[in-house]
This record gives structure tokens, C-alpha cells and sequence, in this order.
């Protein structure tokens, strides 16, 4: 949800909480559709990064993203989490999927969301499908579930750190 609709929305509410005194039911309902907008905020950056990988758009990729994440790789790659700008993190893929892979696709489900105040986390399974510029290859297609860390930041959900745990894989990985 962008957010100018999101303030129009909760500008509204404001507007009408002013003019109103609100029953607890109604304050209750007002506390739900917030955090149903939330909810749907916070899959939408996590799904954003898989999609705009997918896609090639690096800015809707770079767009889920705080300025500084920690990603952990280790379950598939060993090494430690590393924290790095998002734009450097971007341009890694970007250069990685442009001279590795024809086409991606990364599917990203059962989205888990907790939210506290202006921190949230989002468990999720997911399964990425890679198919090599290089044909003799194949694709290697690899699942299991990541940890998404987000932040409120300048009223849009930013991840800041994201931890992908694999738990199975098909084909050649890349090497």
C-alpha cells in the first residue's frame, strides 16, 4: 500500500476519532484495521525482494530494503552474517543474476507476521527456481524458509535483516 493512501486512511481515522468518542469496540476495530494494513505492508516488502529479483527490477528490489541490512546466508554458504549497505547488496545481485542465471523464479509463502509498535518479523517459507544462462547446466531450484526482520521507517516497513535457512535443493548449485 503506498503511502499516501496509507496516511489518507489514517487520516481519516484521526479525523473521525476527533469528531467521535469512540466505543471500546470501535477503537478495537480501528486497532485491527491497522494492523491488518501493517500485516499486508510487511508481506508485501518480502515478497517484493523476491519478485523484483525475478522481474530485474533492482530499484522495487532495492525499494524493500532499509539502507543497512545484515543477510545470513550461512545454512547454505557457511561464513558469518554480514552487514552491508543495500545498495551494495543490490548491485551484487544484480551482477550475480545477470551473468549466472536466465530467468529466476522465487516463490515466497505462509508468511508468519509478528508487529511490535515499529519493529515486525516475518517467517516465511519459500522456493527459488534458477535456470542457467548456461544450459548444460540446467537450474538448481533450492527451499526452505527466511527470517525477516522489519523497521518503520518514514511510515513504510524497511527490511533490516533478512536470514534464509534452506532445508532442501535440486540441480547444480552455482559454483
Amino acid at each position: 500500500m503506498d503511502k499516501l493512501r496509507r496516511t489518507a486512511i489514517f487520516g481519516a481515522i484521526a479525523g473521525l476519532s476527533g469528531l467521535l468518542t469512540l466505543s471500546k469496540t470501535q477503537a478495537k476495530q480501528v486497532d485491527n484495521a491497522k494492523m491488518v494494513i501493517d500485516r499486508a505492508e510487511i508481506i508485501d516488502a518480502v515478497n517484493i525482494i523476491g519478485l523484483g529479483g525475478d522481474l530485474r527490477d533492482w530499484k522495487l528490489c532495492r525499494a524493500a530494503f532499509a539502507d543497512k541490512v545484515l543477510t545470513d546466508y550461512t545454512s547454505l554458504n557457511g561464513g558469518t552474517p554480514n552487514t552491508t549497505q543495500a545498495d551494495t547488496l543490490i548491485a551484487g545481485w544484480q551482477y550475480f543474476f545477470s551473468k549466472t542465471f536466465k530467468t529466476t523464479q522465487h516463490m515466497i509463502t505462509n508468511h508468519a507476521v509478528k508487529v511490535n509498535a515499529n519493529t515486525a518479523t516475518c517467517t516465511s517459507h519459500f522456493q527459488a527456481h534458477h535456470v542457467y544462462l548456461d544450459g548444460a547446466k540446467g537450474s538448481w531450484t533450492l527451499g526452505g524458509y527466511y527470517n525477516h526482520t522489519l523497521a518503520r521507517i518514514n511510515g513504510s516497513w524497511k527490511v533490516t535483516e533478512m536470514k534464509m535457512t534452506w532445508t532442501w535443493e535440486q540441480g547444480t548449485r552455482p559454483g
